[in-house]
């Protein structure tokens, strides 16, 4: 096909092309021809229906965000605009051990509902596999991958029971886990620090990992804890991972509060360890120096949260277990300035301030202003803890076999900006190659593009996106390397990022000069089984 005669439907002429592999980029044409990539080089002689002039621009794969919620905001917002414009085409969801695609319409499944009701969408599904239909028959604006979740399945089996699964309760989780990956899922994802899935020993978690594993699954991990106990809970879970002989992620890896800032450096040495044992470990991060989460997951002591969420209303509104409450707090907390108040439905004036602001104004100290406001709201607050070392997230952002991942969801900036989310939904991709590739110098413009594309690429064990070359799907991100920038701030999340200039998925057009074109071009994606499941594990252990 390189002859005079070859033909395409588009061809990229001029780019500097970045293949994702790691290597320097070169000035190359590239050409499309329905949803693939057919050839790449200097294509003088080539025809096309459409012809587009990217001289002077970067051209790589579309960004594969390995760590997203976006399954939160799918079916209410499918074009995924706040993606989309950072030049992302692939999300990986059901992280966290959180996983909408789960869930049921059974009251067990509130809290979820509650996430999604506000937008219109009803849980109308019941079973892993009709939720992806559902998602594919609407259409998406980016190839959507999916994990099995810990939390929900646990909460589907044993509501919010804490202690340990009966053989009976863990032989019906490791079916679902079976269900989810013989529909597609392509890995097992836990969130140890939240209810449910904190419940969970270790035990437990290996027996679940395992049938994971037998469909070439990999281990996906918010850590038990990411501050106090951060070595012993990355320690536990390379233990998994070794025991269940499957690969290991770790999410979002940091560590949280002052006194843990440096243990990345042991935490780091551990995964290089492990690596060297044969265990295959990666990790994800974000560019940011603060998280956000549930104010009650980050406020409150962990015994507050057992159970249900009514039971933990009722805690609040006891009076003696309030005082204790409150003096706990008092203890662990110091830093109320820096804890900047998310989203609240009830009381969107509060968003933005820092609980110690919003305390004062009220009239109250910060824990008992937290207490009252988490009753008020049913518990349904989030908060930015800005107390995440940026040495830490350098050494982390250096470390070879480090991805980046978002942490964050969809957002239509029109539609949903009553909400204040992390920045993260909006600027994290660029926010990396404008700020530590082309500002410090911390990574070369192709190390970064590789731990966006490449390297997630391998994790998922993609051959044919995450990489340009012929035969492999056209995902492709255009950009403006001197011009791409995260423009979303904590105080104004709702702000597009800029300097994409087009964006293809699967040979489709989903940004042209910076403009959105409406389409959905994502697909679904589905593991395909690579090893035949024997289900012994299954087996034996529902026999106990």
């Amino acid at each position: 096909m390189q002859g005079e005669n070859a033909r395409c439907d588009i061809l990229l002429r001029g780019g500097i092309v970045y293949d994702g592999t790691g290597a320097p980029g070169g000035c190359a044409d590239i050409a499309i021809t329905d949803e693939r990539i057919v050839a790449i080089g200097e294509l003088d002689n080539w025809q096309a229906g459409m012809v587009v002039n990217v001289e002077g621009l970067c051209v790589a794969p579309a960004f594969i965000d390995i760590h997203t919620h976006s399954d939160f905001s799918l079916l209410h917002h499918p074009e995924q605009l706040s993606m989309v414009y950072q030049g992302i085409g692939t999300q990986v969801m059901g992280n966290c051990g959180l996983g909408v695609a789960q869930t049921d319409a059974s009251p067990r499944f509130q809290q979820e509902q509650r996430w999604l009701k506000p937008y219109g969408v009803e849980v109308d599904w019941n079973r892993f596999e009709e939720h992806l239909k559902r998602v594919e028959d609407q259409g998406v604006g980016t190839n959507i991958i999916f994990l099995c979740a810990h939390g929900t399945l646990r909460k589907k089996v044993m509501h919010f029971d804490q202690r340990a699964p009966t053989a009976e309760e863990l032989a019906a989780m490791q079916r679902e886990v079976a269900v989810c990956m013989e529909a597609g899922a392509w890995g097992f994802s836990t969130g140890l620090e939240y209810v449910p899935g904190c419940y969970a020993d270790t035990q437990e978690l290996i027996e679940l990992a395992k049938v994971a594993a037998e469909y070439g699954g990999f281990y996906a991990t918010h850590l038990r804890s990411e501050g106090d106990q951060l070595i012993e809970s990355v320690a536990e879970a390379i233990q998994i991972a070794e025991q269940a002989e499957l690969s290991l992620q770790l999410s979002h890896h940091k560590a949280e509060g002052h006194r843990n800032w440096g243990k990345v450096h042991q935490t780091l040495q551990m995964v290089s360890d492990a690596i060297q044992r044969g265990l295959d470990v990666m990790l994800d991060v974000y560019p940011y120096t603060a998280y956000q989460t549930s104010m009650a997951v980050a406020c409150l002591p962990s015994w507050v949260l057992s159970g249900e969420p009514k039971e933990v209303v009722e805690r609040l509104r006891d009076p003696d277990i309030r005082l204790r409450i409150l003096q706990e707090m008092r203890e662990r907390h110091d830093d109320w300035e820096t804890a900047i108040i998310g989203s609240v439905p009830g009381n969107r004036a509060l968003q933005g301030l820092s609980v110690a602001q919003a305390a004062a104004e009220a009239g109250q100290s910060p824990e008992e202003f937290v207490l009252d406001l988490l009753l008020q709201e049913g518990l349904f607050v989030s908060v930015a803890c800005f107390n995440l070392s940026e040495e830490d997230l350098r050494t982390v952002l250096r470390y070879p076999l480090t991805m980046i991942g978002s942490d964050g969801v969809g957002y239509d900036p029109a539609k949903m900006n009553a909400e204040r989310p992390h920045p993260r939904c909006y600027g994290t991709f660029p926010r990396v190659l404008r700020h530590y590739v082309r500002e410090e110098s911390l990574l070369t413009l192709e190390e970064a593009i590789f731990k966006m594309t490449g390297l997630p690429a391998a994790r998922l064990r993609l051959t044919d996106r995450g990489i340009l070359q012929p035969g492999a799907y056209a995902d492709i991100v255009v950009f403006d390397y001197a011009r791409i920038t995260d423009r979303a701030t904590f105080r104004e999340p709702h702000q597009l990022a800029e300097g994409v200039v087009h964006l293809l998925l699967n040979g489709r057009w989903v940004l042209r000069d910076g403009h959105h074109t409406g389409a959905r071009a994502g697909k679904v994606l589905r593991k395909d089984k690579q090893t035949k499941p024997t289900n012994s594990h299954i087996t034996s252990l529902g026999s106990e």
